[in-house]
């Protein structure tokens, strides 16, 4: 392909009101000022995060970009529309911006045809909604087509996963930008799974314009996996020039481990309910749940801490909150059921009372304190030594609001009936003679 044309570098601005270069006035899209909440940060709410050109199209380096393409421009969040600003070398003149994905990708389509053989480059500032201005990359360059004879070799632009990436999900696809329509079949044919075996029976799909393959593994990857592709230089463009230098990726997959963390006596223990309100000291010796004979009510709560889990954890996939219950006194279940194991939130240490009958306000707050969300029953059958029960949205949530809640995690048990006034014990007991745990929290999370 000849070299491109010398022309006279003329720059516009993307602008609602810039008559001289011929530009319409930029459509917001739909929603611009339907902000939801939270999108707008409060005083004292942590900075937004940085705007970043995510990807354009064509991407940067392409080259036999058809004359008839468009712009497209994907932010990472939605855009304050009005500060959209683009200039391009050589000058050209756009249709009305079109805006998608609630304001994070704009859409530039020429009103004629883009030169052929010519470089084009692109230079982008912008704002988001949330106030950020534009950082890192904010200029790429392409060359579209012509009617001389296509000799430049192609090239691979980016890959997805990148190089050595780590923590890459199970189900990733691999993703090849070239910088100019390929060939399928050699493309295809030029690609392989090289470690480990048995992966290279997956499918092939490509966009529209031929310059993204994507290859889609023939199955979920194990974790903690090691996969090596390569590309040769048997690949080929449309014209037939061969790839300019092959490649080589790898990536590892994400890993996956456990976490048992036992409970803290200073956020664990049994409560007497109304009119008292008491707490033994906090020592695991034995506790209660469910109703005594003086018609108190009591409630059982188990606190754990998540410190222990890595820094980098990418998910959480299962939470179980195992508890060892060893006695069953009357019928608890039929008296004073259903069971409920609900989140909660009472500090850093559930309050205890040295005697009954003092100031137990402070315990009785925690004992009263609301539920985080609604909690789910349990049945009898269910309980045991230990019991399991599925916590993995409540750890969750909490490891999200880590930096707030110091790492915790903290449980209630009761029963929705805090006593039927038989004057008559029903409830059920975890001895330490019996068990010496009283509840452990088992994560097991995904990490790079």
């Amino acid at each position: 392909m000849r070299q491109p044309r010398r022309l006279l570098s003329l720059l516009f601005v993307l602008h609602a009101v810039t008559a001289c270069i011929n530009v319409p006035d930029i459509e917001p899209p739909p929603g611009e000022n339907e902000v939801d909440a939270g999108t707008t940060p409060d005083a004292g709410s942590e900075a937004p995060e940085a705007l970043t050109l995510l990807s354009t199209f064509p991407a940067g380096g392409s080259t036999q970009v058809a004359t008839g393409t468009q712009l497209t421009l994907t932010f990472s969040s939605p855009l304050d529309t009005g500060s959209l600003r683009v200039e391009v070398t050589p000058q050209v003149s756009f249709r009305p911006t079109e805006w998608g994905n609630r304001g994070t990708v704009a859409t530039l389509r020429p009103s004629t045809a883009l030169a052929q053989n010519t470089t084009y480059t692109v230079t982008v500032e912008a704002k988001a909604l949330s106030g950020p201005s534009l950082t890192g990359t904010r200029s790429f360059s392409f060359t579209t087509t012509g009617p001389a004879p296509d000799t430049l070799p192609p090239t691979v632009l980016s890959t997805t996963p990148s190089h050595a990436a780590i923590g890459v999900p199970r189900d990733t696809l691999i993703e090849v930008l070239f910088s100019e329509p390929m060939d399928r079949s050699s493309v295809q044919a030029a690609f392989a799974i090289t470690s480990p075996a048995g992966l290279n029976s997956g499918s092939f799909a490509w966009n529209e314009s031929e310059t993204v393959m994507t290859y889609t593994l023939p199955s979920t990857t194990a974790y903690g996996t090691s996969v090596t592709w390569s590309l040769s230089s048997l690949a080929k463009d449309k014209a037939g020039n061969a790839l300019a230098e092959g490649a080589q990726r790898e990536f590892r997959v994400v890993r996956q481990a456990s976490l048992t963390t036992p409970f803290l006596t200073i956020m664990s223990g049994s409560v007497v309910g109304a009119p008292d309100y008491f707490r033994a000291p906090n020592v695991y010796n034995l506790e209660y749940l469910g109703d005594d004979v003086l018609n108190r009510g009591r409630r059982l709560f188990l606190g754990f801490k998540l410190d222990a889990l890595p820094a980098d954890l990418i998910r959480i996939n299962r939470s179980t909150l195992k508890w060892w219950s060893s006695i069953q006194v009357g019928q608890p279940f039929e008296k004073l059921g259903p069971l409920l194991i609900e989140p909660v939130n009472i500090g850093e240490e559930l309050p205890y009372s040295s005697y009954e009958g003092g100031d137990n306000s402070a315990v009785a707050a925690a004992y009263n304190t609301q539920a985080l969300s609604a909690g789910f029953a349990i049945a009898q059958s269910e309980v045991g030594a230990p019991g399991h029960f599925d916590v993995t949205s409540y750890v969750t949530r909490d490891w999200a609001s880590r930096a707030e809640r110091n790492h915790r995690s903290q449980f209630r048990l009761r029963f929705t009936t805090e006593t039927n006034n038989d004057r008559v014990a029903d409830d059920l007991r975890s001895d330490a003679g019996n068990h010496p745990t009283l509840a452990e929290l088992e994560v097991v999370y995904e990490y790079p």
